[in-house]
């Protein structure tokens, strides 16, 4: 098909020239322009890149942008943008932007700083590792704000070696077991073990499973103002979507970062985020429909929660459920409360919702939001601490809605803090930060978000079809899952259980319903026991 030295040019950027399915490399950039071609053309990739973007043997890149700019700018074909992508690092953050990230489900995996793994008790050159941005420092609140992310701070900081020690006493190393082995043949105890390399995963696997039953009681007292780093892989397509998002958030801290996003892709596919900008569609919608419903709905009361809720809506009018999903995140009502307002809502006050929420539509890219998707056979209303929604937000095959993060529907307290004796302690983080809250509130309850903790119950809402409630119920039940959110997957499949026996039974056959103390210990026993077998091979490998 190609010449000899027409397959030694392409086999500087494809896997092989000879073989109809291959891989390409050293084109960063160029794929999506090639691709673009390729739709239109009679040969495959290979004869487009040789014929087209190779001119003595040296890649066109001034073809290639021309292209890109013709195809998305002329054309206005957005899914080439989906043919290339990027690495980016958003690091510094608050762990509420991550939120502003991570929430476009389409073209992008985002791998976000543990904090089941990681604790946060260091300092920087300004102190402990929370946002200082300037439209939180320079604010009329600013000063109060840093004192009691300090207190938070040296709170958390505090409570982490006596968390240590009470784990290191309830599970002394001696009563310990883990299965070292992966041999699935049972557990072992650290005096069970004769080989060194063993002892040595047992230790290492013992520490580390205090290290995580520490930080997955404390995390509950960490604001959401504690930065963070994220890590996201995506295509053009995605970041010109999530830039445009940050650029147009009611939180400066996002505008800031979607700033600096769009530097950072312009250096690497500028094609592909030229046309990320402010959307003033959407920030004019939501304002109006903040507007709309405080005149609809007033504010409700808040009810205090003493424990996490996953609520499955019945099957109701569709102009109903999706009239009060619209409303949804611009109140502080369950969607219970609002479907019973809606209901007897005047057609003129429906219609109100309907056209603000739609709002002026210049172009098919002005899309209106997420309700518009509702009409899942489950809908979930959650009422879950931080931490659970975190968790379980970052499922994509889904839609959700969330409300303004808030610090009045209560605190869920881990039982090991009281057990080891430190509720005080905790209470008194609880109670600076809803201090916090409420000064902040005052002025900007978006602002205020950054006062709110992991543990604080939060309300956000879930549609999801059999496919993700299977991955998702069966996924986050697992043993080694955190105890909080599983025990949000067990009540998800309790509530299907009621609806549909059948479905419960066939399609969510793999849900674990008990409980454990355990599980992330047994997830560190077979990690090392894949590095020592992995150390063993490599070993073996360098063997004369």
């Amino acid at each position: 098909m190609f010449t000899p030295e027409e397959e030694e040019l392409l086999e500087r950027y494809v896997t092989s020239a000879k073989t109809p399915i291959f891989a390409i490399h050293g084109l960063s950039g160029m794929v999506g322009a090639i691709y673009a071609r390729y739709s239109r053309a009679k040969g495959g990739f290979r004869e487009v890149l040789l014929r087209e973007f190779l001119a003595g043997g040296v890649i066109d890149s001034k073809k290639a942008d021309a292209l890109i700019e013709r195809v998305l700018i002329a054309f206005g074909d957005d899914s080439v943008g989906v043919l290339e992508g990027a690495h980016v690092s958003f690091e510094q953050i608050s762990m509420l932007s991550t939120k502003e990230i991570e929430d476009h489900r389409i073209g992008g995996s985002p791998i976000e700083q543990s904090t089941r793994y990681v604790f946060y008790d260091e300092k920087d050159d300004l102190g402990w590792r929370y946002l200082r941005h300037p439209s939180l420092i320079d604010a009329s609140f600013g000063a109060e704000y840093v004192r009691t992310m300090d207190a938070i701070f040296e709170i958390y900081v505090g409570l982490i070696e006596p968390m240590k020690k009470y784990f290191g006493e309830l599970y002394p190393i001696d009563t310990a077991e883990y299965d070292i082995r992966d041999t699935k043949a049972g557990k072992q105890h650290l005096a069970d073990l004769t080989d060194e390399k063993e002892q040595k995963a047992f230790r290492i696997t013992y520490n580390n499973d205090l290290r995580t039953r520490a930080c997955d009681a404390l995390r509950a007292i960490l604001p959401l103002a504690t930065l963070t780093n994220v890590g996201v892989h995506g295509n053009g397509r995605f970041f010109q979507g999530v830039i445009t998002h940050l650029l147009s958030s009611d939180i400066p801290e996002a505008v800031t970062i979607g700033e600096g996003a769009f530097t950072a892709t312009s250096k690497v596919i500028p094609q592909y985020v030229r046309r990320a900008q402010r959307d003033e569609y959407r920030i004019v919608n939501r304002t109006a429909m903040f507007t709309l419903a405080q005149k609809l709905l007033g504010k409700e009361a808040l009810i205090t929660h003493t424990g996490p809720e996953a609520t499955l809506l019945p099957d109701i009018d569709r102009d109903v459920a999706t009239i009060a999903a619209m409303l949804y995140p611009y109140s502080n009502m369950s969607i219970y409360a609002l479907r019973d307002l809606v209901v007897g809502f005047s057609d003129e006050q429906r219609m109100e919702v309907v056209k603000t929420y739609v709002g002026n539509r210049r172009t098919r890219r002005d899309r209106p939001g997420r309700a518009l998707e509702d009409g899942y056979p489950y809908a979930f209303d959650f009422v879950t601490n931080w931490g659970v929604y975190k968790d379980l937000m970052r499922h994509r095959t889904n839609t959700q809605q969330r409300q303004i993060f808030t610090t009045q529907l209560g605190f869920h307290m881990p039982q090991e803090i009281v057990a080891a004796g430190f509720e005080v302690e905790v209470l008194k983080a609880v109670a600076l930060s809803g201090k916090l809250y409420d000064m902040i509130a005052e002025k900007s309850p978006v602002l205020a978000q950054y006062a709110v903790l992991h543990g604080h119950f939060v309300r956000w809402s879930m549609g999801l079809n059999d496919r993700e409630a299977e991955h998702l119920i069966e996924l986050r039940t697992t043993h080694q899952g955190h105890a909080n959110y599983r025990v949000v997957g067990q009540m998800m499949y309790q509530e299907i259980a009621k609806r549909s026996p059948w479905r419960a039974k066939l399609l969510l056959g793999f849900v674990d319903l008990n409980t454990y103390t355990s599980a992330r210990g047994d997830a560190e026993a077979r990690q090392r026991a894949k590095e020592q077998k992995l150390e063993e091979k490599e070993g073996g490998s360098n063997q004369p």
